[in-house]
């Protein structure tokens, strides 16, 4: 009779020197956060787990609109702390590959109101990893607009150097839709769309932010080999 096959033991390996173990409290992380959806580790290399975390506040005037998110990935959600919001303090559910996104808060004018949550997906380990986000006419509901881009990572990426492009790519687009009224006036039905809110996204101010710590690296590390001449 032939030999009954061993069970294969996985073994995770350890992590690699440049690679240490991180841990963070998600509260304190986003208490200094400059947008509404921050990595909280700066590891974006191909195969890597990214968990991101992202806050919402109620107040006066305050609107996210919404947006919809296309994933070629899975994204996990767990709810740390909500009040007065869609979602209930310690929920977790997997999201669609396509899904909408907004503030989750019941009522955006509420003060007190706000959603804090972390947001996890894998990178894949090659090859493309499709991803986009659009907008739909908020009168009859017809997609005015779509930003198709290349979520991967390369295999050393980090956030420095690799800026989440879920965050950066789309604002670039979006600010030409924001500036266009014809790209935001509905061919169907002929409503003129409100600019998407980016600045209460904080997109833009992580990117402008992301590109100036690029550069000051780089400064830094000029300035170290001038002083080592």
């Amino acid at each position: 009779m032939p030999q009954a096959e061993q069970p294969r033991e996985l073994v995770i390996p350890p992590p690699r020197a440049d690679r240490p173990p991180l841990r963070v409290n998600v509260f304190n992380a986003m208490q200094k956060a400059n947008t509404t959806l921050t990595l909280l580790f700066p590891y974006l290399h191909a195969g890597a787990i990214v968990p991101a975390s992202s806050l919402f506040l109620g107040g006066p005037g305050q609107d996210y609109g919404q947006f919809y998110h296309h994933n070629s990935v899975d994204e996990v959600i767990i709810a740390f702390a909500a009040n007065e919001a869609t979602l209930e303090t310690g929920q977790v559910y997997t999201g669609g590959r396509v899904h909408g996104v907004n503030s989750f808060l019941k009522d955006q004018t509420r003060p007190g109101s706000f959603a804090l949550f972390t947001v996890t997906q894998r990178q894949l380990d090659e090859g493309p990893q499709p991803e986009a986000l659009s907008l739909i006419c908020s009168a009859c509901r017809k997609q005015l607009f779509k930003c198709e881009f290349d979520g991967a990572s390369s295999p050393e990426a980090v956030e420095l150097d690799h800026p989440f492009a879920t965050l950066v790519v789309p604002q670039e687009q979006l600010r030409e839709f924001n500036a266009d009224a014809a790209r935001r006036t509905c061919p169907d039905c002929g409503h003129v769309n409100a600019p998407f809110p980016l600045r209460a996204w904080g997109w833009d101010l992580y990117a402008s932010q992301s590109a100036a710590m690029a550069q000051a690296r780089q400064a830094l590390i000029r300035a170290s080999a001038k002083g080592s001449e």
